[in-house]
């Protein structure tokens, strides 16, 4: 059996998806759960750090038949812990009306991914093989852009962002910190904030494309998604409740590395999360947790996340 696990082991793990199926990579700052509560809300013009960190734990498992070869059960798991920076600057002076900003993400942290693989032929019955990798480096730079409007309690917003391509990465490797390949991502959002009523709703919902990654030949297709939040504010500085996304693959995969077939994927995601304002040196701080209980995914890896975010200002005007 170890013999065969070596010999079938590169064919199994040439037709294995990465942990995310779909989209090939788990670590990507740019995914469902990104946007959280009082989305649509302008920032004071100046100078911001948000810091976030995320954690991601996904698995998936999947069984299926392979034309003139046998039939395939596959394992996979992923994990990532990252750290992102993204530095953001809101102008003063408006634009069509509404408050721009502009911000540059970049971050670091380590990523595993672990498979494990049967295939059974008429031939040779079943084979197993398993493969586990874990890296650390730096991911894509995720530059991006936002215009948010006020009308009394209403606040809107329109935002286009992408992904730049410099991040770690090797086609050889289970495990990347980079996607390989660059993308662009646009949409729009609203958030609706009655202090006086003690609640918060935001939503935003946006469409992406993505590139081909030109080492695997592999596209994954067109998506769209919705980010939600809701919440009470318990105190004036402090708001809690609740959070979640729906992410749609409405394209299919392309390219000879999509082995699978033009996969669509899907999942859903739900979760408490929770926010606080405090001061400190004469400025104000934003800090907010949220953690999100994926289910309904198909052709995707689903799992949990958990996103903490630190919003520092540098400078006011």
């Amino acid at each position: 059996m170890k013999r065969h696990a070596r010999l079938w082991g590169p064919l199994m793990f040439g037709l294995l998806p990465t942990p995310a199926s779909a989209d090939e990579s788990i670590v990507n700052f740019w995914r469902p759960g990104q946007f959280g509560s009082l989305a649509a809300v302008a920032g004071q013009p100046g100078w911001t750090l948000p810091i976030v960190y995320l954690h991601l734990a996904v698995s998936a498992k999947d069984s299926r038949d392979l034309p003139q070869i046998g039939h395939l059960d596959t394992d996979v798991q992923g994990r990532a812990d990252m750290v992102f920076f993204v530095p953001t600057y809101t102008f003063e002076r408006p634009l069509w009306g509404g408050r721009p900003s502009i911000g540059l993400g970049i971050g670091a942290g380590r990523s595993h991914s672990g498979a494990v693989a049967t295939l059974t032929t008429p031939w040779t019955g079943p084979m197993a093989a398993a493969q586990r990798d874990a890296v650390t480096g730096l991911t894509d730079v995720y530059p991006n852009a936002n215009v948010k409007w006020n009308h009394g309690a209403n606040h809107f917003m329109a935002y286009a962002s992408g992904v730049l391509p410099v991040g770690s990465h090797r086609q050889s490797r289970l495990a990347n910190t980079g996607a390989n390949r660059w993308a662009v991502d646009a949409g729009g959002g609203y958030t609706y904030f009655d202090l006086k009523q003690r609640m918060e709703f935001s939503v935003v919902g946006g469409m992406n494309y993505k590139a081909r990654n030109p080492d695997s030949d592999y596209r994954s297709g067109a998506e769209a998604h919705i980010d939600w939040t809701t919440s009470y504010f318990l105190l004036p500085n402090m708001h809690a409740g609740l959070a979640g996304y729906f992410y749609r693959q409405f394209k299919g995969d392309s390219g000879s590395g999509a082995v699978l077939g033009t996969l669509k994927s899907r999942v859903n995601g739900i979760g408490p999360q929770a926010g606080v304002f405090f001061e400190a040196g004469g400025q104000t701080y934003y800090l907010n947790a949220k953690a999100y209980k994926e289910w309904g995914a198909k052709n995707r890896a689903q799992g949990w996340n958990f996103w903490l975010t630190l919003i520092i200002p540098f400078s006011q005007q």
